[in-house]
């Protein structure tokens, strides 16, 4: 499975806060790389993250690395040190994690092979790293974009997106062992809808589910735009006492629709960081646990400094982290992490009414509600709190009006909804006194003040009119930078060409036998014949076909001197566009390097293209090879897909030969196995060849070869591709 992150044309909402608006979140020790879709998790005062996608311009997913730092006493991080590698070689992003009985545990996840299907779990030494990983029982199918709960030693798998990019409803359990192994899965109540890039925790007896993608297509939808389907519902299923679970039940909504967002969970409240909601989110909500064990409505807190999506969150309970996390969908990580001291530094949660401030209005009166996540609001002395700052500026303190008492409520009120489950103070400031130093337009309102035990606290109203307009589509100029294939060809992607990630899914395969009709290929020659071009290279398919770029790419294609034609320079190369609704190929600007024997010429989109020259004159003679020239006859791997039980092989049909090598490399580029044999080649279904055995350890994918036979001095050459099927 290949991630594509190529979003076109797709308007959305970016939430924004004014300037100043997450003072809470203050910066600590960065992650040592750019990460998104990882997890972290907290365990004996340190933190571990494990995989994710790191550098992008070479589809890195992180693979030999697990980080580990410890939580400092006032909340800061200290260095970061390596703690294991991965149990997959590959690395995994978009998978689960968690923490048990002093034990790390990564399941299923994707990688440049797909989905996995593997869990390990890690037992952690006294000094931070990790002891070898355990592959235990496997998850019931291969999954990522999953979400793993923990409740009275069992784990509770729902939803995800299977191997086929399908979206998943099924809910699983399994039983940990004392000995850190899982017992078989056990399918359970499934969920209401299928869910994919959501979260779930388990406490109280219920298990809950939260927000996610509920569409069909997988991470994309059409022309490469962000997934379908994105949900606000959340739903709890009781937990009976032999693990099964009840029915499930709705709870109070998300404030909007939100999928890949950072959770944590803490002792009162439930908190939820950043995440997709059409754009990339940097809000922060809380939702209370309420008496009956569910949850309460969900209410915004500081804002995040920027917007994060695909992040990981995690909190000890004195302290909630954001660490990571892509600022576009699925694409230009971060390294940044981000604290609030929940305990110490309290957070509240302000609202106010009436939210526009006319100073020519005859109200008397600004009404404010304030809330603790990890307090009780009846502990708010009234007679502390102030208007501290307006949009991150201090301001003369502002008091609340002495002449009105200081009221405790929880759930709705006369003056303020949506607050079910949710205690809070209510006080009362003079209108004239706000209008005074409030400007024109959006603003924000930080009240401070502290509880009856002396503890401060802080929050900001969040005014509902801040808000942009602005493109999702950003550019990631990050994307830039020049890409090379197994075959020679060469992509240069000067910055803002693509917006998105291009490397997931950029592909500039030889087109081979098989891969066209015989009525397309007559096309194509036909259009050579017209136009009086003969092809000097293969044809190469670029792709996501069709891609349009916002300013133009160069791309470089090898050729092969010896086909070109009698009389034909090599310096009157060009590449052609082959235009299928025209039936013509199409000339572009070229440049040629015999040096490199590459022809490069600038595109605006990809599809096939091919190095072509001017025909040769009718009179010449098309040379006939003799029946002992060297050369080369059919070349494949077979079976082709390869299934369990038949290890493919390489049929290479030649005329003779010293020795014969094939190099296997992965959809990244990466060489994945190799192997040779020497001698003459031995006869095959009447024919001369050699086959080689692909013996590799071949997960399943698109993987391509570049086969080579040697002839005493003289090399020949062939490449092509074969799929796998696991």
């Amino acid at each position: 499975m290949n991630w594509k992150s190529i979003i076109t044309g797709l308007a959305a909402a970016v939430t924004l806060t004014a300037a100043g608006a997450y003072g809470q979140f203050q910066p600590t020790t960065s992650l040592p790389e750019a990460l998104l879709a990882h997890s972290a998790v907290d365990l004996n005062g340190r933190i571990y993250v494990s995989g994710g996608v790191g550098n992008l311009n070479q589809n890195n997913y992180l693979n030999d690395v697990y980080y580990c730092a410890q939580i400092l006493p006032d909340g800061q991080l200290g260095p970061w040190q390596t703690a294991s590698s991965m149990p997959q070689t590959q690395g995994l992003g978009l998978h689960a994690s968690l923490a048990h009985d002093g034990r790390l545990y990564v399941l299923g996840g994707t990688n440049i092979y797909g989905a996995r299907n593997e869990i390990y779990f890690s037992n952690v030494n006294q000094d931070g790293t990790l002891s070898a990983w355990t592959l235990t029982a496997r998850l019931p199918t291969r999954m990522f974009a999953h979400s793993v709960a923990d409740y009275g030693g069992r784990f509770y798998l729902t939803g995800g997106l299977d191997r086929f990019s399908d979206p998943l409803g099924a809910v699983y359990s399994a039983q940990v062992n004392a000995d850190g192994t899982l017992g078989a899965w056990r399918a359970e109540t499934p969920l209401p809808v299928p869910l994919f890039g959501h979260r779930s925790f388990a406490r109280g007896g219920k298990l809950f589910v939260l927000g996610g993608f509920s569409g069909p297509g997988g991470l994309y939808g059409p022309g490469g735009a962000p997934a379908a389907g994105l949900s606000g519902a959340v739903y709890a299923a009781d937990i009976n006492p032999d693990g099964t679970l009840g029915a499930w039940q709705a709870q109070p909504p998300l404030p909007t629709g939100l999928a890949f967002y950072g959770m944590a969970v803490s002792d009162k409240s439930v908190y939820l960081l950043g995440g997709f909601n059409g754009g990339t989110s940097n809000a922060v909500y809380f939702a209370p646990f309420t008496a009956a064990g569910g949850l309460g409505s969900w209410v915004p807190l500081q804002a995040l400094p920027k917007g994060l999506l695909a992040l990981a969150a995690v909190s000890d309970g004195e302290y909630l982290y954001s660490m990571g996390g892509a600022q576009s969908y699925l694409d230009d990580p971060v390294a940044d992490i981000y604290f609030s001291r929940l305990k110490t530094e309290l957070s509240a949660f302000v609202e106010l009414t009436p939210a526009t401030i006319n100073t020519r209005a005859n109200g008397k009166w600004v009404t404010v509600i304030i809330g603790l996540p990890e307090a009780d609001a009846s502990a708010i002395a009234p007679s502390s709190v102030r208007i501290s700052a307006i949009n991150g500026a201090a301001v003369a303190p502002i008091a609340p009006d002495p002449k009105w008492t200081a009221k405790l409520y929880t759930g709705d009120s006369t003056d303020f909804s949506g607050l079910d489950g949710v205690s809070y103070v209510m006080l009362k400031f003079s209108r004239q006194a706000v209008a005074d130093i409030v400007p024109a337009g959006d603003f924000s309102i930080k009240l401070e003040g502290s509880l009856s035990d002396g503890r401060a606290f802080s929050g900001e109203s969040m005014n509902r009119g801040l808000r942009s307009d602005k493109l999702f589509t950003e550019v990631t100029e990050k994307r830039a930078g020049t890409r090379r294939t197994p075959e020679g060809v060469r992509v240069d992607i000067p910055p803002g060409a693509f917006n998105g990630n291009p490397d997931l899914l950029l592909t500039a395969e030889p087109e081979e036998e098989g891969d066209s009709t015989p009525a397309e290929k007559a096309r194509r020659a036909a259009g050579l014949k017209t136009g009086g071009l003969a092809a000097v290279s293969k044809p190469f398919e670029f792709g996501p076909h069709g891609m349009v770029f916002l300013k133009p790419i160069t791309v470089s294609l090898p050729y092969t001197a010896a086909a070109l034609p009698a009389g034909t320079a090599e310096s009157s190369l060009r590449i052609g566009y082959w235009n299928p609704d025209s039936g013509a190929w199409e000339i572009l600007p070229s440049t040629v390097s015999k040096a490199d024997g590459l022809v490069t010429a600038q595109v605006a989109h990809f599809s096939l293209y091919q190095v072509l020259s001017e025909a040769a004159p009718a009179s010449a003679p098309t040379p006939i090879p003799s029946s002992g020239q060297f050369s080369l006859g059919e070349v494949y791997v077979y079976p082709d897909p390869a299934v369990p039980g038949r290890p493919p092989k390489l049929h290479v049909a030649v005329s003779s030969g010293d020795r014969a090598s094939v190099k296997i490399y992965s959809t990244s580029g990466r060489l994945v196995h190799e192997t040779s044999v020497s001698g003459a080649p031995g006869t095959f279904n009447g024919e001369s060849a050699y086959e080689l055995d692909l013996g590799g350890d071949f997960t399943s994918g698109i993987y391509y070869y570049s086969a080579e036979v040697d002839n005493g001095a003289q090399k020949l050459h062939r490449s092509g591709k074969f799929a796998v099927v696991r």
